[in-house]
């Protein structure tokens, strides 16, 4: 067992180095916020989009998703969702409050940190499962925490049309047009021109170091010392009680191995930094936000490795 979590660490070591090397450049002041803001925008907007298009265009040769593997982690989503909203009432928050404790409980770096390390330790295989988690994440989460927002003031009238705009947000997300476009022509069994093909490996080659470097650079803006307690909290449900959920939810309509440790490594992803931008948008609870996510991200160089060990993954 050991040696499988040693096995694990340095897999995945490279990967938080490159988080780590984000770090030290902004906190060494060698790039400023502008720069930081315009390599997450081009990773988010360009990279992500045509790393995830070059993978689903293989679609017809990637073994089926189980459907099901949205009642695993979307119905785990639930019970930690109001496991937070519980919990940050302890704290004495109010609605808007106990929705960013929520969110923040079960909104992981799918992205940007997961696709990597989810490439790394589990294969090729996996990714068709996390495209999924991926673009159901965008539409049902972000748009639940919109609609909590208005449904729980006390007075006023509700923004319902804000509601629906953020469903259909989710389908101008470059991420989730990356996935649908690249799935598509995957269905389709067609072979994508050589000289496309290999323009397409060249920018996923640059992806997953970019896109590390990216969220270390993200990182470095948020504190560990703010709200530290919410945000040992928020990382406490979302990096061993959400993971541990899933696993029972797969388990128990029983999913196949892949599919299982695909959703649970999933779930053991840290807080992602968009809970921030929720926190902003609804100017509620920012400091457990940015806590939680540089707690969360910083735990995780450990828990993920022992999630692999736990499930027995070996490449």
């Amino acid at each position: 067992m050991f040696s499988l979590f040693i096995y694990h660490l340095v897999l995945c070591l490279p990967l938080f180095l490159l988080v780590i090397l984000g770090w030290a450049l902004v906190k060494g002041k060698y790039f400023d916020q502008t720069i930081v803001r315009a390599l997450s925008g081009f990773t988010f907007r360009f990279l992500m989009p045509v790393m995830l298009f070059d993978m689903m265009s293989d679609l017809s040769e990637m073994p089926p998703v189980d459907w099901r593997v949205l009642i695993a982690f979307f119905g785990s989503c639930l019970l930690v969702y109001y496991s937070g909203r519980v919990v940050g009432g302890f704290f004495g928050l109010g609605n808007t409050g106990k929705t960013i404790f929520g969110m923040a409980s079960i909104f992981g770096n799918n992205v940007q940190l997961g696709v990597p390390i989810l490439q790394v330790s589990l294969g090729e295989a996996a990714m068709p499962t996390i495209s999924l988690l991926i673009i159901f994440s965008v539409l049902l989460l972000w748009t639940a925490a919109i609609a909590s927002v208005e449904l729980g003031q006390n007075e006023g009238p509700r923004d319902w049309a804000k509601i629906i705009r953020s469903l259909l947000r989710v389908f101008k997300n470059p991420v989730v047009l990356g996935i649908l476009i690249g799935s598509a022509w995957g269905l389709t069994g067609w072979a994508l021109p050589d000289f496309i093909e290999r323009t397409l490996g060249y920018v996923s080659s640059a992806t997953t170091p970019i896109a590390l470097i990216a969220v270390g650079m993200a990182l470095a803006q948020h504190s560990f010392s703010a709200a530290l307690p919410k945000g040992m909290a928020i990382s406490t449900l979302k990096l061993v009680i959400h993971p541990i959920l899933v696993y029972c939810l797969a388990r128990l309509i029983g999913l196949d191995e892949i599919t299982t440790n695909a959703c649970v490594l999933t779930a053991a992803l840290p807080v992602a930094i968009n809970i921030y931008l929720m926190a902003d948008e609804f100017r509620s609870e920012e400091g457990a936000a940015s806590n939680a996510i540089f707690v969360s991200t910083i735990f995780s160089a450990i828990l993920i490795p022992l999630t692999l060990t736990i499930l027995g993954v070996r490449l």
